[in-house]
């Protein structure tokens, strides 16, 4: 159990690479450094974070078909590699990008890797619909992320957005609850909840 102090103290270096957000805009690259890093940040809050982890967090970059999906994974791989001194849980961070293929395949990787969390990146929608990619996120216990707020309402659990002055982070909480996550309160101060599409 995460005391009120604790998470006071961790509520604090988040705002701060939210509100950095706002003066960002100097390049695309930072900004995906900032978000890999904030989405990291967002990942220490799991109050049960040692129950779905083995001696690494393993996060899983997954991307769709073609060009444009493995450019997107190569960008955010950068991202975290970027920001990769960064323990979570005092663990160390283990970043894998995945071509999706079905999802018997992503479950069996998920499972293989002892996932902790996963980003699904933008293009992916075309492969896979956010409630399918849902319902295989909350049958393995991983956290899911996103960028776009639409993914959040469809069924994933966090989305880091881009909102008018700055990144906003978007939980959608029925999506963490089936995930097994837990989030401390420092957490959902900072957040925006929105309620899942039925």
């Amino acid at each position: 159990m995460v005391s009120a102090r604790t998470a006071r103290r961790r509520a604090i270096p988040l705002a701060v690479l939210l509100t950095a957000a706002a003066a960002n805009s100097a390049s695309a690259d930072a900004a995906d450094d900032r978000r890999a890093l904030v989405m990291l940040r967002v990942l220490a809050y799991d109050t049960h974070l040692a129950d779905r982890i083995g001696d690494e967090v393993r996060f899983v970059v997954v991307y769709g078909d073609g060009e444009d999906g493995a450019a997107e994974a190569r960008r955010w791989t950068t991202a975290f590699g970027n920001v990769r001194k960064i323990k979570v849980a005092g663990h160390t961070v283990v970043v894998t990008a995945v071509k999706f293929e079905s999802p018997a395949a992503l479950t069996r990787t998920l499972s293989g890797l002892r996932a902790a969390a996963l980003l699904s990146c933008d293009g992916l929608g075309k492969s896979i619909a956010a409630p399918a990619l849902a319902s295989i996120t909350r049958a393995r216990r991983v956290l899911s992320f996103a960028t776009r707020e639409g993914d959040v309402v469809k069924g994933l659990a966090v989305g880091i957005v881009r909102g008018d002055d700055r990144d906003e982070i978007v939980v959608n909480l029925t999506a963490i609850a089936a995930e097994g996550v837990k989030f401390d309160a420092g957490l959902l101060q900072l957040a925006r909840s929105v309620k899942e599409a039925r």
